[in-house]
């Protein structure tokens, strides 16, 4: 890698975090997710000797460690906070004030066809009741309830195991 393309962690997460946010909007160019998959490499690659050098310091016995092989606390930190909550995983703990915000179209086709066989209104429907309801529980019966599902097994239930995740942060 040459230095004058070395970007710092802290820039290439920022850079990554903002793409995000452009992406959630719906903001986002062709070029701008490109640079996104190029820069989320870049970072993979770089934890990922991080990681090596940091198990192969705690490899090396105490006596023999140089300089060169310590890896600074803060490196270290830095992976376990990646490792630990990543931007997506905060979108989805993220409340929301009705159980269809912040759907993508891509999941919005996912569920209307796994779960409710193409119908949209019954769908939109759902949707309605579910934010009228009281408790989590009944919320998720109402779900369950209203269900009428087509396609592979495996995709009916990733597609209701994902929605039910959505449904208590509502309350």
């Amino acid at each position: 890698m040459d230095s004058e393309n070395h970007i710092p962690l802290s820039d290439l997460i920022k850079s990554l975090s903002e793409g995000v946010n452009a992406l959630n909007s719906g903001d986002a160019s062709k070029e701008e997710v490109h640079q996104m998959l190029s820069l989320s490499r870049e970072l993979h690659e770089r934890l990922t000797v991080l990681r090596f050098k940091a198990f192969e310091g705690s490899a090396n016995s105490e006596d023999s460690k140089s300089k060169d092989d310590v890896i600074s606390e803060a490196q270290i930190d830095l992976i376990d906070s990646i490792e630990e909550v990543s931007l997506a995983e905060k979108h989805q703990r993220k409340p929301l004030s009705s159980v269809g915000e912040g759907l993508t179209i891509l999941e919005r086709a996912n569920y209307t066809s796994a779960l409710y066989s193409n119908d949209d209104k019954k769908f939109n429907d759902m949707l309605d009741a579910v934010d009228c309801c009281g408790s989590v529980e009944e919320a998720i019966e109402l779900f369950r309830e209203t269900l009428n599902p087509s396609g592979r097994k495996e995709d009916i239930e990733s597609a209701k195991a994902s929605f039910e995740e959505r449904i208590p942060r509502i309350f």
